[in-house]
């Protein structure tokens, strides 16, 4: 490492803004950068003269590609921080660049009475202008470091130093992108992260105070411990987002403790005597003219005299703002712990900030046992987990978890020495402005992948990325809008995904006067009933895992309302929004921080079946509210967090009843809405309505009412009373049900699941019920859910007469689907990721034929072998549909892999068995022509498809033959065996490998185990050889559940298979590779097929033809893609693969034929056709 780029890359990020070292910075990272004299531009375009004081043009610099970029430094206006106006500024840049043809641009923004600073790469984006907008400027995208005095700047120098280091390469616009990127960030921050929440499960785990006191509450210890871990940190993480805005530490006393004799008489004789008596405790003379707060007195006042205690400095000197607090709040209490007593700090310090002063609501939010203002939350979060008794235990966590700086120095990774790195920013990414910090999302990210972390070993779950996430929700909201409004696709398009742009280009260009609008008239006509539907929309997920699609989704509506804002100012100033509002009360009816919280209240809902999710999900949501909320003369100090419970929820998505009870019947609610569209008047209805449905519908509107009181309740007891009473609710309704269905054995069923703290089960009809009773469904059903491969999925059988997509070896996510559908109202939207298995697999056929019949598809986007997910080898698509029928010539939108880019459109009546086929009109002609020529399949011609011998560990049971001879080992009991690797270009290639197959055949064709006397005696050195390896083959966990002897393979198949002439294959290839053998072993990598007697006389036809070129073209779309662009080959594609045989084929002889020209000919293929399989085919070679 250079030591002198180091400082001087210290000396710059470490410090305030200063133009001397910014040019340093600028000369040692470009290399060659042309540099200009310093001068102060004040000439600041009209629209950004709010935002910006000046800006000096450093310098430029040209890549090797011949790009030009700028080097700026932009003055923000001092009343503006740094954190703010973020468009303003990426737009002012913008304008700069466009108007001197320059493609990017290296800027520090600073603010003369800021500590920090920003130093952000902006790049054009091109893309905007070739779909058509016609925007006053050219959108840029916008990466950012903040740094400065204070700031953690440990990722920008990581990221920075290897270009900086370069002297011998200038740097590309594409590297220095790279060096901006958040990714980097998320992995590093994750595995650290992940460290410290095994290193304090373990903890948790073997600690006795803490397995004492879950047995007390009736918990597992390893899952309490993993859920107290999760939420320790995520406790942690939110408080440093917090400490971010200046909410922790907040001085309301004076800051050393200490007044003048002066000070103190004047608040005291302001005060009565009540007061007086406590300011006497508290305040002790030191020295002359001065007093000095005793921090015994302090901590031992109670909650109520601190209340009056603080009462004396309210409105006073000391009295500072909210936004004023310490930005190291949790880092300077540690470390008065640690090097001024002799506490805990979990359980002294960590503990009360949590549960009492985040905790309770207290009088001028003042915590007396830290001496500040510390913000009341509300909202659970800081709430103790399943009620645990803190304030009678003690875990004694570690302090050296939270730090160990004073034995490892600069390589210390406590959680605050790791969390204290990086930088925390309350913004949250959007596609042209990323923040290359420690953002919201990227928590979400972490938390996510951590729900299936047990050990250092696993990888995480399954994350969404964000450019998936933003495009699903964009989608979503822009079809259900279609529907609702009535409104163009396109327009409707371009309105939520340039949404910023268009007001901001109508903004600036004094629209109704000089220029006509860039909104679309469609939209503009709409405004109104376009708002109204997206604060009435339903959202939900019903498999949350971190949040990332309610958080999306919330994003996107109040994105779009903020941007309907300035056009609803501009319609009721024109007098059509009925009476004047004015802008004003429009505005402040609309705030960001309003328009978020209503609509979490009125439209975000959410279930996963891990506790530990929901928790995540409620954090993103909250932390999301945080960061629109302004401190200002209106909301002078932070207001509660909601809460979220009756809005996120803990249970299975997929099963509504137990043990076989149905619970709660939804007719009710279908009743009521059928009243409500058939009845003519008030009376009519009411008196149907209690004909109907008896006084549960009393029950459900008191739960309704009692619903939306809680969400905004922060009082703790009435809190708790809201929720036993809607809890009373919810059980009157169920056992109502159960009586009147006089179902007896139910109600005692139910008698005794009530005690339980969670339930196996979600009843989305009762849970939601005012979504369906008024809405009839969800309008949105968006999400990410769960596959986890047949063998995982629990309860089969129930599933299996539950759901009709439960078919064959069916997986998870089908089951959601099918759900997804249900909970959707008419016209309702779901948009899933999940494998694209579903349309190509024998177990999809149930879920395909539901598609169809009942749903529109929107698009679908197949992945292919583009792996999404890190963790996960996994074949992915993203898809939506619109709960109606379609009608014959619907359209679907097929995306060709890049979310943006082409794509082309089928009919939905193309969708045929046995797989979807999502190709072009042509190519699926061209299939459809050979298709109707064949006639058979390859499933039609065969005795058997099958996989090679699973021995269950290879490295015992396949020898070497060095190895064999070298131990004086016979061939008694060995057979020659292939491995698919062995299998290439139409032969065997020769090894030499040998297989232990202690099988023979008995009349009936049966394997006949050899026993183990007869290995010995026949083959000793082969049996002590298998002797030696007992221990580790009776480590084969699935053998201890089977019959099988300890020397036996798992499934040796039948050994006259391989006896037998077939064709063998590799299991994955890049193209169709079959080889014809009289007799061979093959492994489980490698597959065989065996052709059945009456069609043996076309064998030498079919190894042609399974080969050709064009049949591997055909392969290919029935086939599911591996990566790298293999295919599988296994019996569920290759029984489907189409076969022509005509009598004539059996005397031809094909070793002298082009196979592929023959196809052609026999298909009737005209030359552009067939050039289409012949590039398809070979498309790897």
């Amino acid at each position: 490492m250079n030591t002198v780029k180091t400082k001087i890359l210290e000396e710059t990020f470490n410090q305030s803004f200063d133009l001397d070292r910014f040019k340093r910075f600028v000369l040692e990272f470009f290399n060659e950068p042309e540099m200009f004299p310093y001068k102060r531009s004040i000439g600041i375009w009209k629209e950004y003269s709010e935002h910006v004081a000046a800006y000096y043009k450093i310098g430029t610099y040209k890549d090797v590609d011949e790009n030009n970029l700028l080097i700026l430094a932009v003055e923000i206006k001092k009343d503006k921080s740094v954190e703010r106006a973020r468009t303003m500024q990426r737009n002012f840049i913008s304008k700069i660049l466009d108007q001197n043809d320059y493609e990017a641009a290296i800027v520090a923004f600073y603010s003369p009475n800021e500590t920090n600073w920003r130093l952000s790469f902006v790049r054009l984006d091109y893309t905007f202008s070739e779909k058509g907008l016609e925007l006053d400027l050219t959108p840029a995208r916008r990466y950012s470091y903040l740094v400065g005095k204070g700031e953690p700047s440990h990722t920008a120098k990581a990221q920075l130093l290897p270009i900086f280091e370069n002297d011998q390469d200038n740097p590309t616009l594409d590297e220095i992108e790279e060096a901006f990127s958040v990714e980097k960030v998320t992995k590093e921050f994750f595995e650290q992260y992940k460290e410290k929440y095994l290193q304090l499960k373990e903890y948790l785990e073997q600690d006795q105070a803490f397995i004492n006191e879950t047995k007390k509450l009736g918990l597992e210890v390893p899952k309490f411990a993993e859920q107290f871990s999760k939420k320790l940190l995520g406790q942690l993480a939110f408080l440093y987002f917090i400490q971010k805005k200046g909410w922790l530490g907040v001085r309301i006393l004076p800051e050393n403790h200490t007044l003048l004799e002066s000070e103190y008489q004047k608040i005291y004789y302001e005060n009565d005597d009540i007061h007086r008596n406590i300011l006497e405790r508290v305040f002790k003379k030191v020295g002359t003219g001065k007093r000095k707060i005793s921090s015994i007195e302090l901590f031992n006042l109670t909650d109520h005299e601190a209340e009056l205690f603080s009462d004396c400095f309210v409105g006073t000197k000391f009295d500072q703002p909210w936004g004023s607090g310490e930005r190291k709040f949790i880092s300077r209490i540690f470390n008065h712990c640690i090097n001024k007593t002799n506490k805990n700090f979990f359980d002294e310090y960590l503990q009360p900030l949590f549960y009492e002063a985040l905790n309770k609501k207290r009088k001028n939010h003042y915590f007396n046992k830290f001496n500040c203002k510390i913000p009341f939350l509300n909202g659970g979060l800081f709430e103790p987990l399943e009620g645990y008794h803190w304030r009678d235990v003690k875990f004694s966590i570690p302090n050296s978890l939270f730090s160990n700086e004073n034995e490892k120095g600069r390589e210390a990774d406590g959680i605050i020495d790791i969390f204290e790195r990086y930088n925390f920013t309350m913004n949250e990414d959007e596609p042209l402005e990323k923040e290359v910090a420690v953002d919201p999302e990227m928590l979400g990210k972490i938390f996510e992948n951590l729900l299936d972390v047990t050990d250092r070993k696993s990888k995480g779950a399954f994350y969404t990325p964000r450019e998936i996430v933003h495009y699903m929700c964009q989608e979503s909201l822009i079809n259900f809008l279609v529907n609702e409004v009535d409104v163009p696709y396109e327009d409707m398009k371009e309105f939520i995904l340039y949404g910023e742009l268009i007001r901001d280009t109508d903004s600036r260009s004094g629209v109704g006067y000089t220029k006509k609008y860039t909104i679309k008239p469609s939209i503009l006509k709409n405004i109104v009933k376009i708002d109204k539907a997206l604060e009435n929309i339903k959202v939900a997920d019903p498999a949350v895992g971190s949040g990332a699609f309610p958080l999306g989704m919330l994003s996107e509506i109040v994105k779009a309302r903020n941007n309907i804002t300035d056009y609803l100012v501009r319609v009721d100033k024109e007098g059509k929004l009925g009476r004047t509002i004015g802008e004003k009360t429009i505005r402040k009816n609309r705030s960001p921080y309003k328009l978020k919280r209503d609509t979490i209240k009125n439209s975000i809902f959410a279930v996963d079946i891990e506790p530990s999710a929901v928790d995540i999900a409620k954090l993103r949501l909250w932390l999301s509210v945080i960061v629109d909320q302004e401190i200002n003369e209106e909301t002078p100090e932070p207001r509660p967090l909601p809460n979220l419970d009756m809005n996120i929820m803990v249970g299975d998505s997929l099963v509504d009843e137990y043990e076989g009870i149905k619970l709660f019947d939804e007719s009710i609610l279908k009743r009521k809405k059928a009243i409500l569209k058939e009845s003519s008047g008030i009376e009519d209805y009411t008196q149907q309505l209690s004909f109907l449905i008896d006084y549960s519908e009393e029950m459900l509107n008191e739960m309704f009412k009692l619903q939306d009181r809680y969400f905004d309740e922060i009082n703790e007891e009435r809190k708790n009373e809201l929720k036993e009473r809607i809890d009373k609710l919810r059980d009157d309704l169920i056992e109502y049900k159960l009586s009147q269905d006089d179902n007896q054995t139910g109600l005692k069923k139910y008698d005794e699941l009530k005690k339980k703290k969670q339930k196996p089960y979600l009843l989305w009809y009762l849970e939601f019920a005012k979504v369906f009773q008024e809405n009839g469904g969800f309008d949105v059903i968006i999400g990410n859910p769960p596959y986890i491969g047949f063998h995982k999925v629990p309860n089969k059988e129930y599933f299996k007469q539950k759901y009709f997509s439960a078919n064959g070896k069916y997986d998870f996510y089908v089951l959601f689907i099918e759900r997804g559908i249900k909970l959707l109202k008419e016209n309702g939207i779901l948009s899933y990721i999940c494998p694209s298995y579903f349309y190509k697999r024998d177990y999809g056929k149930n879920i395909r034929k539901l598609v169809l019949n009942e749903t529109k598809l929107n698009y679908i986007c197949d992945f292919k072998d583009f792996q999404i997910f890190d963790s996960a080898l996994t074949y992915t698509c993203i898809f939506s549909l619109e709960k109606n029928s379609a009608n014959k010539d619907h359209k679907v939108r097929i995306i060709e892999q890049e979310l943006y880019g082409s794509e082309h459109i089928i009919r939905q009546d193309s969708l045929k068995e046995p797989v979807w086929s999502l190709e072009k009109d042509n190519y699926r002609e061209i299939l459809e022509k050979i298709t109707s020529k064949c006639n058979y399949k390859l499933g039609d011609i065969t005795k058997s498809i099958s996989q090679g011998i699973v021995t269950g560990n290879n490295d015992v049971f396949i020898l070497d033959k060095n190895f064999i001879l070298e131990n004086n080992i016979n061939f008694n009991f060995l057979v020659e065996v292939y491995k698919g690797k062995d299998i290439r270009n139409g032969e065997l290639i020769e090894n030499d490998n040998y297989l232990f197959y202690p099988y023979l055949v008995d009349k009936k064709g049966k394997n006949i185990l050899i026993s183990e006397s007869e290995i010995k005696g026949k083959n000793p050195n082969l049996y002590e050889y298998l002797l030696s390896k007992k221990d580790l083959l009776l480590s084969r966990g699935y053998f201890v559940k089977s019959n099988k002897q300890w020397y036996e393979l798992w499934n040796p198949r039948k050994r006259t298979h391989f006896e037998n002439r077939k064709f063998v294959f590799s299991e994955v290839n890049d193209h169709n590779d079959f080889v014809l053998v009289d007799e061979c072993f093959y492994t489980d990598s490698a597959c065989g097929m065996e052709i059945k007697d009456e069609f043996k006389k076309f064998e030498s036809f079919l190894l042609k033809y399974l080969n050709s070129t064009i049949i591997t073209s055909i392969y290919r779309k029935i086939s599911v893609p591996k990566a790298n662009g293999y295919l599988i080959y296994k019996n569920a594609f290759l029984k489907d693969l189409p076969i022509i045989l005509l009598d004539d084929f059996a005397n031809i002889n094909f070793d002298l034929i082009d196979i592929d020209d023959f196809l052609g000919d026999i298909f009737k293929l005209n030359e552009q056709e067939k050039t289409i399989l012949l590039e398809e085919g070979t498309k790897n070679d």
